[in-house]
């Protein structure tokens, strides 16, 4: 790390975007698509709102871990900014990409019906509601979707990523991040034990968090510039 690297008044300036700056632009643009409700479906004006609140949510704990030693947290949040990220740009880029990630939902719930049955089965019970859940994730498929059944092959971030063009960054930011977010051996061996390095090392996590978060922002605000 750099001597010249001033983690204290990176610190100040990190939470100061978090705390005050983004928030505000965020719950402006929230208005651009209020405003634009009568030139969108409603199933897209709502994921775009989602979409917004989600940064947002995303921003608020990252400022939490700068409270704290919490050097996996600030990586995680900031790695959730760069799959933010990508899903923004993915449903900028078309309405079937929008719709693709609109239905992701019914089958992320089918996903979670599914590990259970099967973190049941290794315990060796039955889950009992694996069939009732099954009904109503069918049941919405058709009420929403207009479908009759829908599978659990969700769109992967990496494939989504790749389809906007921004492959190369997410793999490299995710790689990165991955390390501190993840217990890594380099994690659980070595930098958990460093504790004079862990302020630097969070710091940078923070920074990159705080910088996706800003391109969040700018693909949003790409987003809502687009709208017919």
């Amino acid at each position: 790390m750099s001597a010249a690297y001033d983690v204290d008044r990176a610190l100040q300036l990190n939470r100061e975007r978090l705390r005050t700056v983004i928030p505000k632009r965020l719950q402006e643009l929230r208005g651009g698509i209020d405003s634009s409700r009568d030139r969108l479906e409603a199933w897209r004006a709502d994921l775009f709102i989602k979409m917004l609140l989600s940064v947002d949510r995303v921003c608020h704990d990252l400022l939490q871990t700068t409270e704290q030693e919490a050097l996996p947290a600030a990586a995680w949040n900031a790695r959730n900014l760069l799959e933010l990220l990508v899903w923004i740009k993915y449903c900028s880029a078309s309405r079937a990409n929008a719709w693709r990630f609109h239905e992701d939902a019914l089958r992320d719930a089918l996903g979670l019906t599914e590990s259970l049955s099967k973190m049941c089965e290794l315990a060796g019970v039955k889950n009992e509601f694996e069939a009732s859940a099954r009904k109503k994730v069918d049941d919405l498929a058709l009420e929403k979707l207009g479908v009759k059944s829908i599978d659990s092959n969700y769109e992967r971030v990496s494939n989504a990523a790749k389809c906007v063009g921004l492959d190369d960054l997410y793999n490299a930011w995710n790689k990165h991040l991955s390390k501190f977010a993840h217990p890594t051996a380099l994690l659980v061996i070595g930098i958990m034990h460093q504790t004079g390095n862990l302020g630097d090392f969070q710091s940078v996590c923070t920074t990159d968090g705080v910088y996706l978060a800003g391109q969040c922002v700018i693909a949003l605000e790409q987003m809502i510039a687009a709208i017919p």
